[in-house]
């Protein structure tokens, strides 16, 4: 294969970056791409190529659908660290199970042990618990250089489904850090959407709407993929760009290296299936 140009590389980039605004906007604003269309006088075919990485849109094109959403595109020169980029792009090449042992590695190193993914899981999975990973632990799942003390996930609020995430966290012992009482009942977490709980094999936070979505489960589990991360646990995750959007929503400070790692992450993700 010959060896792809700098300028058309550079191209790429920019397809993948303005696919990933766009549609990163436009969920966050709860539109579809018709009604996006229709604000922005654009037609809804373009706006799925713009979204779809196959053509980019000019910077003021882009500045005009990202403010149609309601939002505004900030440009600004940051300093670029290669190295920086370099490691994540090799990180993007290992396993999900691979990724997960190197942080659970770099916890031993800093003397904590005190987080069992593996377990927690395990728990979930013996009662049959519908649930979609999102927050540190899937963002390393998904190739993230983080270290993270717990898991965050957002359940189906089935009343069938609270049941047994119930029993799941009770064989966890799973409490909440007060020792108050809890329960997992749907119009409960509507009004309590995090839930933040404490176990022996690590925290669990329970969040039944996260920023950035529009329904929760039902908005997050049609990009949500399983992972297989080792010992037989195939935990399903939020996608890069969900993660992504969820943490742009939240418009922490010390989350912004976090989403730009999520961002290149998608940008290699892009790339490597436009050459498959």
């Amino acid at each position: 294969m010959p060896q792809e140009t700098n300028s058309r590389r550079k191209v790429r980039i920019a397809h993948v970056r303005s696919a990933d605004l766009i549609r990163e906007a436009r969920l966050r604003a709860g539109l579809t791409q018709y009604e996006l269309a229709a604000r922005s006088g654009r037609e809804r075919s373009v706006i799925a190529r713009w979204e779809q990485g196959v053509v980019a849109p000019s910077i003021e094109t882009l500045l005009e659908l990202v403010r149609a959403c309601g939002f505004d595109l900030p440009l600004e020169l940051a300093a670029y660290d290669p190295a920086a980029r370099e490691r994540l792009h090799k990180n993007a090449f290992l396993s999900p199970e691979r990724r997960v042992a190197r942080q659970l590695q770099a916890r031993a190193r800093a003397g904590n042990r005190s987080f069992d993914p593996y377990a927690i899981l395990a728990a979930l999975e013996r009662q049959r618990v519908t649930y979609i990973l999102i927050g540190g632990f899937a963002r390393v799942i998904q190739g993230s250089e983080e270290l993270s003390a717990g898991i965050d996930l957002v359940p189906s609020l089935r009343a069938e489904n609270l049941r047994r995430l119930g029993l799941a966290l009770e064989q966890l012992g799973a409490k909440r850090s007060d020792r108050k009482a809890f329960v997992l009942e749907e119009a409960t977490l509507r009004v309590q959407p995090l839930l933040e709980l404490r176990s022996p094999e690590g925290e669990l936070k329970i969040v039944a709407e996260p920023a950035g979505t529009r329904g929760g489960y039902d908005d997050l589990r049609r990009g949500a993929g399983r992972e297989p991360i080792g010992k037989g646990v195939r935990p399903s995750v939020a996608s890069l760009g969900d993660l992504a959007r969820m943490l742009a929503a939240l418009d922490r400070e010390h989350d912004r290296p976090a989403l730009a790692q999520l961002r290149q992450l998608a940008e290699f993700e892009r790339g490597l299936s436009r050459d498959l």
